[in-house]
């Protein structure tokens, strides 16, 4: 089993403008798990925000192969999302490996 996580800081900071973007980045990503093949299990979970200096969001997906979430990055509805992402997403950081 393969687990994918991506970890997104949204490009705007207020309040109401980090809420809007963190919904806009689930509203991307959730169907993804439905809509994609090879996707075991998808998470979006938006940070409660109590510390300043962490993460707006965490995407984990899991995938039964390396080749089912190659599948999965280049999938069309993969990247229509990333298109979304990129628009409201000032950094990411990501992290492949596989479970034990």
């Amino acid at each position: 089993m393969i687990r994918h996580i991506v970890l997104f800081k949204v490009s705007d900071r207020s309040p109401e403008g980090s809420r809007s973007q963190v919904e806009t980045l689930r509203g991307a990503l959730e169907p993804l798990g439905r809509s994609i093949p090879g996707v075991s299990s998808l998470r979006v979970s938006a940070d409660p925000k109590t510390i300043e200096t962490h993460w707006d969001v965490a995407l984990e997906t899991e995938h039964e192969s390396w080749q089912d979430l190659a599948a999965y990055q280049v999938h069309p509805e993969h990247r229509r999302a990333l298109a979304v992402v990129d628009s409201v997403a000032a950094e990411k950081a990501i992290v492949d490996y596989e479970l034990d």
